[in-house]
C-alpha cells in the first residue's frame, strides 16, 4: 500500500504541476504562484488519435508509466478485473488531462489511451505472475494476507 501511494504523489508531482520548475520554486524558495492558463487551448489541445505519435519513447513511456496503477490495484483489491482496470485507467487519465488543460500544459487524446492501456497491461502483468507463481503473489495480496490472521 505504501509503494501505491508513493507512487501516485510522484505520478501527482510529474503529471499535475504546470511546469517543473514551478514545483522547484515551491519546494526551494517557499512560494506557490496560482497558476490557471486557459490561454491558446486550441494549440494546447490535440483530439485527433495517433496524429502525433512522433517517438517510440513516448508510447512506450505512456504506457509503461501507468503499469503500477494497474498491477497494484490488481494486487491490492479482491475482484478487480479487467473491465474495472481499464475504467480505473480511464478515469484517473482524463482527470489528469483535464487538469492539464488548466495549468495552461498540453492534452492529448493519445495519452488518454495509452495511459489507460498502460493500466489495463499492469493489471494483465499481475494476472501473469499470479498465473506463474501464485505462492509468491498471495505473499503480497493484502486481501487475502488480512484473512489468513
Amino acid at each position: 500500500m505504501l509503494l501505491l501511494w508513493l507512487f501516485s504523489g510522484g505520478m501527482a508531482a510529474i503529471t499535475l504541476c504546470p511546469h517543473p520548475s514551478w514545483l522547484f520554486a515551491g519546494l526551494v524558495y517557499g512560494y506557490w504562484t496560482p497558476y490557471l492558463d486557459l490561454a491558446n487551448l486550441g494549440s494546447r489541445v490535440s483530439l485527433l488519435p495517433f496524429s502525433d505519435l512522433d517517438n517510440a519513447y513516448n508510447v512506450i513511456g505512456n504506457i509503461v508509466m501507468f503499469l503500477p496503477f494497474g498491477f497494484f490495484a490488481a494486487l491490492l483489491w479482491r475482484g478487480f478485473n479487467g473491465k474495472r482496470a481499464a475504467a480505473l485507467g480511464l478515469m484517473i487519465t482524463v482527470c489528469i488531462e483535464c487538469w492539464q488543460l488548466l495549468v495552461g500544459r498540453a492534452t492529448d487524446v493519445d495519452d488518454i489511451i495509452l495511459n489507460t492501456l498502460g493500466v489495463f497491461c499492469g493489471y494483465w502483468l499481475w494476472r501473469l505472475l499470479k498465473r506463474c507463481s501464485p505462492k509468491f503473489q498471495k505473499r503480497f495480496h493484502i486481501i487475502e494476507n488480512q484473512k489468513q490472521n
